[in-house]
């Protein structure tokens, strides 16, 4: 193709004749997506549209693809290029016939998923050309690319039918395969003979060599008129795992119906179909995923793993699984000492906000717009014209709020953006904590962000967070009871600053006064949660509490709790139980010092117990630390007046 002044030609097209580049161009329609006319984006700066092509900039629609007409009133496309799964594009799609004039598409007549072609009609409308149809090709023929290449208009690039690709499934039907040029913007054109007569339907581009695909028409004439085909195969995979699990649909849908209702039928088909594979991947690897496997044992006795970046529960190449994070993880200032870690691992983003000092929490669980603009002065969003980048810095209030409560009864909060410009969605769930949030973030197409959140509320119920805070900020937190995770429902803080502090759980209760270590707003709190077995099955609570007497001093105390493991798992897995149940270092009541602190940790066995330690199901382990040098009897007595304060349950 040789290009002039901007303008597309043909190469060769003379070998069609004027009168079949008339007919060709009458009969050949461009497949327009009707831009959105309000964006809800702001930007760092004025947009520079003068940078994109006059056209580009000026034409309310965006060309897609190709369409062209068989006559009787008859249009034929590719599938894909209708966007049929997707509400906000599928209503937004029209034709533009070769005066400029858009038509609305009416009616759907035929219609595979699997071999990828569309018949329709439009409304009120009659073409000014129509196309004949030729099914009995010839290898080695000359052939014609037509269609709307590149957005450019409706061009004709010649080649060769070079061979036949049985489909790839299970061979019931050839492709086409030609070489032709077919660029983006070709697909549901017609490829066509010397003649302008239609062999096939021009679907997509080869990967490495100029060997195209078309579907035969051959195809297209013979497909039944009143039953549309939803054929498709997927895969299932959950990105914490190496499980997966290969589903098929095969179903019709009535015809003729609506464009739009059509659409909506196949998406509440295609939906169905995504839900009915993630449940049966779930049922069909229960055993196999965390926590019933025998490879998550190692995991359900390890209660004091610090997730302040969060965690995905994953399963590791040896089998056991593990608590993970990404291994590449950045972190960006967000203003008045606030800061977004963020890394990613399979198809999400994991962030981990610290809010500024002038955004609380309960603030920002109000304020959809102000918690994703503090998000994106850390993550760099952007929105492409030509070379130049233009950073986007708020996304405006969420077009859709909800809740979703995980399998362990986590309250995270849902919230959906719409990015007008792109048709994407973005999806964020965010796990409230004292201090900041947990969050897990997709960003996709309106179809595609549908699946990528089913996966989401699954990975939900992997999650492995802890949660920190000072506490002033602890007390803001449980008063917003309603985003309380289930097991955070029983604890309760008294505060009297500058002389006691104390908790209580229904696991445990604990108070000391100013003489253990100092208590002001800023003395910190931090629980970490653990998923462990408890009356034969899994829950996850509070196993580790460690309440400082400020975040930037090593004065604390630490209270962990440690469940007997089974003698068959190693020694390595064993070795915190035997250091805690056989008094050995660190856990044997004796003070230590290092240069900065002194430190004394011991067992404690839950109230009315007997027996060896050793033999005792469940034991607790009790540390106090002093940001100072101490006197070893003086941290002997002051840990056994804390001792005698704390009461376990015995859970």
């Amino acid at each position: 193709m040789i290009a002039i002044a901007g303008m597309a030609l043909p190469v060769r097209a003379e070998e069609l004749g004027s009168k079949v580049l008339t007919a060709l161009r009458k009969a050949t329609y461009e497949v327009v997506l009707e831009k959105p006319t309000t964006d809800s984006l702001s930007y760092e700066k004025e947009l520079p549209f003068d940078l994109l092509p006059f056209r580009e900039r000026n034409d309310k629609y965006q060309s897609i693809g190709t369409a062209f007409a068989l006559g009787g009133g008859q249009y034929v496309s590719a599938a894909h290029v209708m966007v049929l799964a997707s509400d906000s594009v599928r209503r937004r799609i029209h034709l533009r016939d070769p005066n400029g004039r858009i038509v609305q598409l009416d009616r759907v007549l035929k219609y595979s998923m699997a071999r990828d072609f569309i018949v329709f009609t439009l409304k009120d409308y009659r073409s000014e050309g129509v196309l004949h149809t030729n099914p009995a090709a010839k290898r080695n023929d000359k052939v014609f690319a037509v269609g709307n290449a590149l957005g450019d208009g409706i061009i004709v690039r010649d080649g060769l039918y070079t061979s036949d690709t049985p489909e790839e499934e299970d061979g019931r039907w050839k492709w086409l395969r030609f070489s032709a040029a077919a660029s983006p913007g070709n697909s549901g054109g017609p490829l066509v003979d010397r003649d302008g007569r239609v062999l096939g339907v021009v679907l997509r581009k080869s990967q490495n060599e100029n060997l195209n695909f078309a579907l035969p028409i051959s195809e297209v004439l013979k497909a039944p008129a009143d039953k549309a085909e939803v054929r498709s195969k997927a895969i299932f995979k959950l990105d914490n795992t190496d499980h997966t699990l290969m589903g098929k649909m095969d179903e019709t849908l009535d015809l003729p119906m609506g464009y739009v209702e059509f659409g909506r039928a196949l998406q509440a088909r295609l939906k169905n179909f995504s839900l009915s594979l993630s449940d049966r991947f779930k049922t069909t690897y229960r055993d196999e995923m965390f926590p019933q496997t025998a490879g998550a044992q190692a995991l359900l006795y390890r209660t004091n793993i610090a997730a302040n970046f969060p965690r995905m529960v994953s399963k590791q190449r040896d089998g056991t699984w593990d608590a993970v994070a990404p291994s590449e993880r950045r972190e960006a200032e967000i203003g008045r000492n606030g800061k977004l870690a963020f890394g990613k691992m399979g198809n999400f983003l994991y962030l981990r906000m610290k809010t500024p000092d002038d955004a609380s929490v309960t603030q920002l669980q109000k304020d959809s717009k102000r918690f994703m603009d503090l998000v994106l002065r850390g993550l760099y969003f952007s929105r492409a014209f030509g070379a130049e980048r233009v950073r986007i810095t708020s996304l405006g209030a969420a077009k859709e709020e909800a809740v979703h409560v995980d399998g362990y009864q986590r309250k995270w909060q849902v919230r959906r953006w719409t990015i007008e410009h792109s048709d994407e969605k973005i999806v964020a769930y965010a796990l409230p904590q004292p201090d900041g949030f947990a969050i897990l973030v997709n960003a996709a197409d309106e179809f595609t962000s549908y699946m990528f959140e089913e996966d989401m509320k699954t990975l939900a119920d992997y999650a492995f967070v802890t949660y920190y805070g000072t506490l002033k900020q602890w007390q803001e937190f449980l008063s917003a009871r309603d985003m309380l995770p289930a097991v955070f429902e029983s604890i309760e803080l008294e505060t009297d600053y500058g002389k006691k502090f104390t908790y209580r759980s229904r696991r445990m209760t604990f108070s000391y006064t100013s003489d253990l270590m100092k208590v002001t707003e800023n003395s910190d709190l931090h629980l970490k949660p653990s998923y462990f077995k408890e009356n034969d099955r899994v829950v996850w609570d509070v196993s580790s509490v460690l309440a400082g007497e400020d975040k930037d001093t090593s004065t604390y105390v630490l209270i962990n709790r440690h469940p007997r493991p089974p003698e068959t798992m190693p020694d390595a897995d064993r070795l915190t139980w035997e250091s805690v149940a056989n008094a050995r270092t660190p856990y044997t009541g004796v003070a230590f010092s290092d240069k900065t602190r002194t430190v004394i940790a011991s067992a404690h066995a839950p109230q009315q117990t007997r027996g060896e330690l050793s033999q005792l199901p469940l034991l607790y382990s009790v540390a106090y630390s002093v940001d100072s040098a101490v006197e070893k009897d003086l941290m002997v007595q002051r840990l056994g007046i804390f001792r005698q304060g704390l009461q376990i349950n015995g859970r």
